[in-house]
C-alpha cells in the first residue's frame, strides 16, 4: 500500500464495508453525507491503492455441517528463519488452518483451525506438526464456543 491519506470520511467508509462490504453506495452515501458517485470513486481508490486487500464472504457455520475448531500453539525446535518460513508456509496453505500466526513467548507459532472430526484433526496434526522434523511441541486447545469472531479493524477514534 503506498502512502495513501485517509480523511474522516474515509474512515467512517472502511468502517462501514467492515460490517457488510456489499453495502450500496446509495446506503453509504446517506450514512457518510457524500453523493454516491464520490462514495463508489472512493472504493475504487481503496482497491487500487491496496487500502482494501480483499473482499470475502462469511459463511454461516452450519452450511458446512458440525465442525470442531482447534487452537494450536507450536513449540519450534530451530528458529532458522528459512526452516520457520518453510513451516509458516506449509500451515498457511492448509485449507483447514484460518489464521496462522508467528507468536513471541514460549510458543511460536498460534493457528485457528477448523475440522469435520477428531478423526481429521488427528490426521491433521500427525502429517503437518507432530512428525514435522522442526517442531519440539504442540498443544490443542478445543473451542466450546465463540463469543466472537472478526477480522474487522478498529479504525475510529
Amino acid at each position: 500500500m503506498s502512502d495513501f491519506e485517509l480523511d474522516r470520511l474515509d474512515l467512517r467508509i472502511l468502517s462501514i464495508l467492515q460490517e457488510n462490504n456489499q453495502a450500496s453506495a446509495q446506503d453509504l452515501a446517506e450514512r457518510v453525507h457524500l453523493s454516491p458517485s464520490a462514495i463508489l470513486r472512493r472504493i475504487r481508490s481503496y482497491r487500487a491503492t491496496g487500502v482494501i486487500t480483499a473482499d470475502v464472504s462469511v459463511l454461516a457455520p452450519d452450511l458446512t455441517g458440525e465442525r470442531i475448531s482447534v487452537l494450536l500453539l507450536v513449540q519450534l525446535e530451530r528458529h532458522a528463519p528459512p526452516v520457520v518460513a518453510e513451516f509458516r508456509t506449509q500451515l498457511a496453505n492448509a485449507p483447514e488452518v484460518q489464521i496462522c500466526l508467528e507468536i513471541s513467548g514460549v510458543y511460536d507459532i498460534a493457528c485457528v483451525a477448523t475440522f469435520r472430526s477428531m478423526e481429521a484433526f488427528n490426521a491433521f496434526a500427525d502429517a503437518n506438526i507432530a512428525g514435522h522434523a522442526v517442531v519440539r511441541r504442540y498443544e490443542a486447545s478445543f473451542v466450546k464456543r465463540r463469543a466472537k469472531m472478526s477480522l474487522a479493524l478498529p479504525i475510529l477514534p
